[in-house]
């Protein structure tokens, strides 16, 4: 009796998997549903035993199913290709994300910043909107005693240099400040972060970064497919399951602008 309840628990997760919905929400490169007949496009529905056609093989789109959680569907590198046709069913395409899970993790609030290093990080940092304002803590950073921040930067193969802060503790990051454009998504790689001495012009490295402005009309049409498809009427776990998307979409950004952001976003879409 008991294997026969196992058996019958197994068929079930496995109709449920090859039956449940992965809803695609951000693509990069082209994927072919030769299933369905058409290429992917952002908002569709692909079920576990849909054939895709891989037209370059470095494609990918970001989905989240039903019920599973959030993953990437990309062409499995271990998997030989004939012809140069790149055929794929889903379910082997996916590829769990490391975040998968709901998040009950607290968004922790801080008024200052004491590690810009940390902050920023080394790899890619985000940034919603047109400027980020950081509160930096006087302690670490004691700009009233004659101190900058300053960020140096290739631009059009000239190096730049800005002044980050102006008064009160805070730096500013801005598409303006950076003379980069005011809309669309902008990367800005290799940029120096210092701590300057004014008196002196002694300065010491805090952090290399990269950073890059969003598209802030192209991560709204994201997060709207992920509310419409699986908002269940909590708000909790709908702003904790946005931000782990953006994590795995687009990596670091700030906390809490980014919980406030999704809060916002989600309140203003139901009410919509």
């Amino acid at each position: 009796m008991k294997a026969t309840i196992i058996v019958l628990l197994s068929l079930f997760h496995l109709f449920n998997f090859q039956t449940e919905n992965y809803y695609i929400i951000k693509i990069k490169g082209d994927i072919y549903n030769e299933t369905a007949d058409r290429k992917l496009q952002q908002g569709d529905a692909v079920k576990a035993s849909d054939k895709l056609t891989f037209k370059q093989k470095d494609a990918m789109a970001m989905v989240i199913s039903d019920s599973r959680g959030r993953f990437t569907l990309k062409y499995p590198t271990e998997k030989e290709s004939y012809d140069n046709a790149l055929y794929v069913f889903v379910k082997t395409a996916l590829v769990t994300n490391k975040q998968n899970q709901l998040s009950t993790r607290a968004i922790g609030i801080s008024s200052t910043i004491s590690n810009l290093d940390n902050y920023f990080g080394q790899d890619v940092f985000n940034i919603i909107g047109d400027t980020l304002q950081v509160k930096l803590s006087k302690k670490y950073y004691p700009l009233s005693e004659g101190y900058n921040i300053v960020a140096e930067y290739n631009k059009n193969n000239q190096n730049m240099i800005k002044k980050l802060n102006t008064q009160n503790q805070i730096i500013y990051l801005s598409r303006k400040g950076f003379g980069l454009k005011n809309s669309g998504e902008v990367y800005l790689p290799h940029v120096n972060i210092y701590k300057v001495n004014s008196k002196n012009g002694l300065k010491i490295l805090i952090n290399e970064t990269n950073f890059r402005f969003i598209d802030q009309d192209q991560l709204n049409k994201e997060l709207i497919i992920i509310i419409d498809k699986l908002y269940d009427g909590n708000k909790s776990e709908m702003q904790n399951l946005l931000i782990d998307y953006f994590r795995d979409a687009y990596g670091k950004t700030d906390r809490i602008i980014l919980s406030h952001y999704v809060y916002n976003l989600i309140n203003k879409h139901i009410k919509e």
